[in-house]
Protein backbone atom coordinates (compact mmCIF):
# COMPACT_ATOMS: atom_id res chain seq x y z
CA UNK A 1 0.00 0.00 0.00
CA UNK A 2 1.39 3.62 -0.94
CA UNK A 3 1.55 6.56 1.55
CA UNK A 4 -0.73 8.89 0.58
CA UNK A 5 -0.22 11.12 3.33
CA UNK A 6 1.52 14.23 1.74
CA UNK A 7 -1.97 14.52 0.19
CA UNK A 8 -3.64 14.86 3.52
CA UNK A 9 -3.26 18.41 4.65
CA UNK A 10 -5.71 18.52 7.30
CA UNK A 11 -6.41 16.91 10.36
CA UNK A 12 -10.19 16.32 11.90
CA UNK A 13 -10.24 14.85 15.10
CA UNK A 14 -13.89 13.14 15.91
CA UNK A 15 -15.00 11.28 19.27
CA UNK A 16 -16.66 8.23 19.06
CA UNK A 17 -18.53 5.51 21.03
CA UNK A 18 -16.58 2.53 22.17
CA UNK A 19 -19.29 0.09 19.66
CA UNK A 20 -18.41 2.80 16.58
CA UNK A 21 -14.77 2.07 17.20
CA UNK A 22 -15.31 -1.99 17.74
CA UNK A 23 -17.18 -1.45 14.42
CA UNK A 24 -14.21 0.40 12.61
CA UNK A 25 -11.87 -1.61 13.86
CA UNK A 26 -13.82 -4.83 12.27
CA UNK A 27 -13.93 -3.00 8.75
CA UNK A 28 -10.13 -1.87 8.93
CA UNK A 29 -9.33 -5.32 9.47
CA UNK A 30 -11.18 -7.11 6.96
CA UNK A 31 -10.03 -4.25 4.51
CA UNK A 32 -6.82 -4.74 5.62
CA UNK A 33 -6.07 -0.68 5.98
CA UNK A 34 -5.57 2.04 8.71
CA UNK A 35 -8.89 2.74 10.39
CA UNK A 36 -8.09 6.83 8.90
CA UNK A 37 -8.25 5.20 5.83
CA UNK A 38 -11.85 3.85 6.30
CA UNK A 39 -13.13 6.92 7.68
CA UNK A 40 -11.96 8.86 4.72
CA UNK A 41 -13.40 6.50 2.41
CA UNK A 42 -17.12 6.98 4.71
CA UNK A 43 -16.44 10.74 4.40
CA UNK A 44 -15.63 10.72 0.81
CA UNK A 45 -18.74 8.52 -0.31
CA UNK A 46 -21.06 10.67 2.47
CA UNK A 47 -19.77 13.88 0.70
CA UNK A 48 -20.54 12.18 -2.10
CA UNK A 49 -23.95 12.20 -2.07
CA UNK A 50 -24.31 15.35 -0.54
CA UNK A 51 -26.74 17.76 -3.02
CA UNK A 52 -26.56 20.78 -0.58
CA UNK A 53 -22.98 21.65 -1.79
CA UNK A 54 -24.08 24.85 -3.80
CA UNK A 55 -22.19 24.99 -7.09
CA UNK A 56 -21.17 21.35 -7.05
CA UNK A 57 -21.85 18.99 -10.26
CA UNK A 58 -23.94 17.29 -8.70
CA UNK A 59 -26.16 19.92 -7.31
CA UNK A 60 -26.58 21.12 -10.74
CA UNK A 61 -27.72 18.13 -12.36
CA UNK A 62 -29.42 17.57 -9.79
CA UNK A 63 -31.40 21.18 -10.26
CA UNK A 64 -31.29 21.19 -13.68
CA UNK A 65 -33.06 17.62 -13.91
CA UNK A 66 -35.97 19.05 -11.25
CA UNK A 67 -36.35 22.66 -13.36
CA UNK A 68 -37.14 20.97 -16.72
CA UNK A 69 -39.26 18.21 -14.95
CA UNK A 70 -41.32 21.02 -14.06
CA UNK A 71 -41.30 22.68 -17.48
CA UNK A 72 -42.90 19.26 -19.02
CA UNK A 73 -45.68 19.06 -16.03
CA UNK A 74 -46.56 22.67 -17.54
CA UNK A 75 -45.86 22.12 -20.95
CA UNK A 76 -48.50 18.71 -20.56
CA UNK A 77 -50.97 20.91 -18.35
CA UNK A 78 -50.90 23.60 -20.71
CA UNK A 79 -51.31 21.29 -23.49
CA UNK A 80 -53.92 19.71 -22.66
CA UNK A 81 -55.88 22.56 -21.55
CA UNK A 82 -55.46 23.80 -25.20
CA UNK A 83 -56.59 20.40 -26.41
CA UNK A 84 -59.56 20.48 -24.23
CA UNK A 85 -60.50 24.12 -25.47
CA UNK A 86 -59.93 23.10 -29.00
CA UNK A 87 -61.91 20.38 -28.29
CA UNK A 88 -65.08 22.31 -27.36
CA UNK A 89 -64.67 24.63 -30.01
CA UNK A 90 -64.14 22.14 -32.75
CA UNK A 91 -67.08 20.34 -31.91
CA UNK A 92 -69.49 24.06 -30.91
CA UNK A 93 -68.41 25.64 -34.00
CA UNK A 94 -69.06 22.18 -36.22
CA UNK A 95 -72.16 21.20 -34.63
CA UNK A 96 -71.27 17.67 -34.36
CA UNK A 97 -69.15 15.34 -31.78
CA UNK A 98 -65.27 15.17 -32.55
CA UNK A 99 -62.98 12.69 -30.80
CA UNK A 100 -59.96 14.30 -29.03
CA UNK A 101 -57.56 11.54 -30.01
CA UNK A 102 -58.33 12.47 -33.31
CA UNK A 103 -58.44 15.84 -32.90
CA UNK A 104 -54.63 15.25 -31.32
CA UNK A 105 -53.35 13.10 -34.30
CA UNK A 106 -54.89 16.44 -36.35
CA UNK A 107 -53.00 18.91 -34.26
CA UNK A 108 -49.31 16.69 -34.49
CA UNK A 109 -49.93 16.31 -38.28
CA UNK A 110 -50.52 19.87 -38.41
CA UNK A 111 -47.44 20.44 -36.36
CA UNK A 112 -45.11 18.28 -38.07
CA UNK A 113 -45.78 19.78 -42.05
CA UNK A 114 -45.80 23.11 -40.64
CA UNK A 115 -42.21 22.25 -38.76
CA UNK A 116 -40.33 23.36 -42.19
CA UNK A 117 -42.21 26.55 -42.78
CA UNK A 118 -41.89 27.41 -38.92
CA UNK A 119 -38.09 26.55 -39.23
CA UNK A 120 -37.23 28.47 -41.80
CA UNK A 121 -39.15 32.01 -40.78
CA UNK A 122 -36.78 31.52 -37.67
CA UNK A 123 -33.65 30.96 -39.73
CA UNK A 124 -34.82 33.94 -41.65
CA UNK A 125 -35.14 35.99 -38.65
CA UNK A 126 -31.93 35.38 -37.62
CA UNK A 127 -30.08 35.89 -40.30
CA UNK A 128 -31.85 39.53 -40.79
CA UNK A 129 -31.30 40.55 -37.33
CA UNK A 130 -29.00 43.57 -36.92
CA UNK A 131 -26.66 44.57 -34.72
CA UNK A 132 -27.81 47.58 -32.02
CA UNK A 133 -26.38 50.81 -32.57
CA UNK A 134 -23.16 51.53 -31.21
Amino acid sequence: MSDNRSNYTRRLTVHITEPMDDCLEQVARQRDEPKAEVVRAALRAWLDEQEDLIGSRKHFTKMFGRRVDALERLLVITLGISLQTLHLFYERVNKKPYELGDLLEDMIRSGIAAEDGIQTLIEHAAQSKTKPPA
